[in-house]
């Protein structure tokens, strides 16, 4: 009988499936919201008013995937992505906005891959029309 137990397992390279663009500019501003009228099922989503939308513009596309990219406030991931219709533009919705930390780091990941985000040179505040820190 053979076994593998014995032979050494190397990394797989990361496919480009997984390199994720950079965050060019990014603006954020607090908007009224109203959840997408459905047939049957109403959306979790309906019971908020108003979100926090993060425009994110980046060099290249997010690769086509079946998940979309997380952008992370500190350690509080914005799940609720949107694709524009521009190539590079994605909008990215936080409703409980009230657990973002004024200041916080802006990054970008895959779900569940929190060791391989992508650090940004942004911080999230509400003050300014764009959060580029300095």
């Amino acid at each position: 009988m053979i076994s593998d137990g014995g032979l050494s397992q190397e990394p797989m390279p990361q496919p480009e499936q997984w390199k994720l663009p950079v965050i060019q500019d990014l603006s954020i501003r607090r908007i009224p919201f109203s959840a997408p009228e459905t047939q049957y099922i109403k959306s979790p989503l309906a019971r908020y008013d108003e979100a926090v939308e993060f425009t994110v513009s980046t060099d290249q596309p997010f690769p086509e995937r079946a998940i979309t990219p997380v952008l992370y406030v500190g350690e509080e991931p914005v799940t609720e992505a949107f694709a524009t219709q521009q190539d590079t533009v994605y909008r990215f919705l936080a409703f409980d906005f009230e657990r973002l930390q004024e200041g916080a780091p802006i990054s970008i990941g895959w779900p569940g891959q929190a060791a391989r985000r992508e650090k940004t040179s942004f911080r999230y505040s509400l003050d300014e029309s764009s959060s580029k820190s300095e």
